[in-house]
């Protein structure tokens, strides 16, 4: 669901399982895929498509970390691992403003 934060099992994205958030609208449960975000811990508060997420138990994060809005990815639903927490309404929030910047998505388009 959107707003879940998963890990991702797949070795061409990093060594290790590492964070994601969901970003795909459930209006289709058929899909074999699912549109994410990855994360990253790279201290990135100068870099303006970034969300900042503070770690939580809810998000189920160990340290500070970042959405990368810019690196939007569609994987097979197969290479998430397990769910380990969820954003906030807030923080999913943001993360939408700036996917619609980088896609360039204006309200007059919606």
């Amino acid at each position: 669901m959107r707003g879940e934060v998963w890990t991702l099992q797949d070795k061409a994205y990093a060594s290790k399982a590492r964070p994601v958030v969901i970003i795909q609208a459930e209006l289709e449960h058929s899909f074999d895929s699912v549109v994410i975000c990855l994360f990253t811990s790279y201290e990135s508060n100068h870099i303006s498509t970034r969300v900042k997420i503070e770690p939580s138990v809810t998000n189920g994060l160990n340290k500070i970390s970042f959405v990368m809005t810019e690196k939007l990815v569609t994987v097979d639903k197969k290479l998430l691992g397990e769910k380990i927490g969820n954003l906030t309404t807030q923080q999913m929030i943001e993360i939408s403003r700036q996917l619609a910047k980088i896609l360039e998505i204006k309200k007059e388009y919606l």
